[in-house]
């Protein structure tokens, strides 16, 4: 169940497992609504007083059952107006809707946070400086590609940014 009445202040999951454990017309004990539920029997003893209490439950000759005015044909049908008003009695009405809204901000900021971290990180990786061109101009013949400086013969500088010296180990790589 999604609903303030069975918020953790509330009622809590185990007192939504409970009322989900009930039937209108057969009774439950407490050994047997823990065995059900898994829940401690003194879990299940604290609970179903406050769900009695609260009038989401039936209590006679020690067996718990579920009020006609919630039940349906498959079951437990909640009534919204007295969930609501259980939530109030309680304290916890409207604190679903205000921590939906609290995540969905945490989600928003987060999202933010980080596009504004990856913005930072591409700032500092850009270079202030221009690149530094390590072949000079006019080393390469720009309209016949042929090299005018022999001191560049074996490099390969295709990109004049940065030339490489092509190294397969051989002798005649190196010494050309």
């Amino acid at each position: 169940m999604s609903t303030d009445a069975c918020h953790h202040y509330a009622h809590g999951t185990s007192g939504a497992r409970i009322l989900a454990a009930l039937d209108p017309l057969d009774g439950a004990d407490v050994e047997h609504l823990a065995a059900a539920t898994g829940l401690h029997r003194t879990t299940v003893c604290r609970r179903v007083d406050k769900l009695v209490e609260d009038g989401l439950a039936e209590e006679a000759d020690g067996l718990v059952y579920l009020p006609r005015h919630l039940a349906g044909d498959e079951g437990l049908r909640p009534d919204p107006d007295q969930l609501e008003h259980v939530a109030l009695l309680r304290g916890t009405a409207g604190l679903g809707e205000r921590r939906c809204k609290r995540h969905g901000d945490q989600r928003r900021f987060y999202r933010q946070w980080l596009t504004e971290c990856t913005q930072h990180a591409v700032e500092r990786r850009r270079c202030p400086r221009p690149r530094l061109r390590l072949v000079p101009e006019g080393v390469v013949d720009e309209s016949t590609g042929e090299l005018r400086d022999t001191a560049w013969r074996g490099w390969n500088i295709d990109d004049p940014y940065r030339p490489t010296w092509p190294d397969d180990g051989s002798p005649e790589a190196v010494c050309g």
